[in-house]
């Protein structure tokens, strides 16, 4: 198969999506397919992406409006020039530009990968998205239910296929990652680390975590609070700790290219989302052996099973936050036992592995292989 993973993310944003991309295409390309990935030039999607994998065909396509004829023209050629038989789409635009240029190159076959829900209910939407889209793939039953409701995506054409991420490797024996970690970020040795991924963004639900850490120093001040990530609510995530005098509690880890070794080296996982179409950090905490508490929101519990690798709480609820960490730090038994099963579930399920061989049948399938 010839493919085209067609994403217009701007420069500086990298986010699962993308992370999603970095991981599906080199994977299919492992198994003999020909893949381009085309996206902004100078962007940090495409320097990811150049880092992990050499035997892909990376185009750095400047991208401008959703109708622009040169950028169209391009991907025309582009489609031509690698007898693209499939691309696979992210953003609305994406879905565009691809339907448009494929007016000029016919034969491809345009799916829509959601990640998030990003129908919009207004007329242009209703009227171009289901003329140019063959088929629709969300990683999620919940995501597959907001698409629906939108009411111009047909049932039919969504079919739903579970992320999968590879085996972490952190590059350290079993004993070693917390004593790295530790000395990494300068965290005494005797303290629990919670890690938390993902951006500094309003549905990530920063600001729920921080409170309830507020109240888990209360009754268990030995523990820092590892945040992975970087977004536009930094700083007033910042000025919420300072508030509060938990400086000494929290580590802004930053934007990581690689973090196996802050999942490895910790000792919990906490994912306070308000909404979540998938989960992605929460199957890395699970792959990596992390017990979890997680927001019972959007696909999560579709993988992440309640009182057996996770604890899932409600949304927006600081205080149940805090009361499912500090049930799992007075037990470190259950806390061995959800890592384990976390990761045991992992393994069955959720692998790179069996998510690009379900990629690889469905496609094959679409185009009638």
């Amino acid at each position: 198969m010839n493919i085209l993973f067609l994403d217009s993310i701007d420069a500086k944003t990298f986010g699962g999506y993308q992370n999603w991309i970095c991981l599906t295409a080199p994977a299919l390309a492992d198994r003999g397919h020909n893949i381009t990935v085309a996206g902004r030039p100078h962007s940090e999607f495409i320097r990811r992406l150049k880092s992990r994998a050499g035997h892909i065909n990376i185009i750095e396509l400047p991208i401008s409006g959703d109708f622009h004829p040169v950028t169209i023209y391009k991907l025309k050629n582009i489609l031509k020039k690698n007898s693209i038989g499939l691309i696979i789409c992210d953003f609305n635009k994406d879905v565009r530009l691809g339907g448009l240029a494929r007016l000029f190159y016919p034969g491809p076959k345009i799916i829509w990968h959601l990640g998030l829900n990003i129908t919009k209910n207004n007329f242009i939407h209703r009227l171009l998205t289901p003329r140019l889209i063959d088929a629709v793939v969300v990683p999620s039953e919940s995501l597959k239910s907001q698409v629906v409701s939108s009411e111009y995506i047909a049932e039919s054409l969504i079919t739903v296929i579970p992320h999968g991420i590879p085996e972490i490797n952190s590059g350290y024996s079993e004993t070693k990652p917390s004593i790295v970690l530790r000395k990494k970020y300068g965290i005494p040795e005797s303290n629990l680390i919670a890690v938390t991924s993902g951006r500094f963004v309003e549905q990530k639900g920063h600001k729920y975590l921080i409170d309830a850490a507020a109240e888990i120093i209360e009754q268990f001040s030995d523990i820092t609070f590892l945040l992975l990530g970087d977004g536009s609510l930094k700083d007033s995530l910042q000025q919420r700790i300072e508030a509060l005098k938990l400086t000494k509690y929290f580590v802004f880890a930053g934007m990581l290219d690689d973090f196996n070794l802050e999942l490895s080296g910790a000792d919990l996982m906490i994912h306070p989302s308000v909404d979540e179409p998938f989960g992605f950090s929460v199957l890395e905490g699970m792959r990596a052996g992390l017990p979890v508490v997680a927001s019972r929101v959007g696909g999560i519990p579709e993988f992440a099973i309640d009182g057996e690798t996770s604890y899932l709480v409600e949304p927006r609820r600081s205080e149940v936050i805090s009361r499912a960490v500090f049930d799992l730090i007075k037990s470190p038994d259950r806390m061995r036992e959800f890592g384990q099963a976390g990761k045991r579930r992992w393994k069955t399920d959720f692998t790179l592995g069996i998510m690009a061989s379900k990629w690889e049948k469905y496609l094959l399938n679409l185009i009638g292989n």
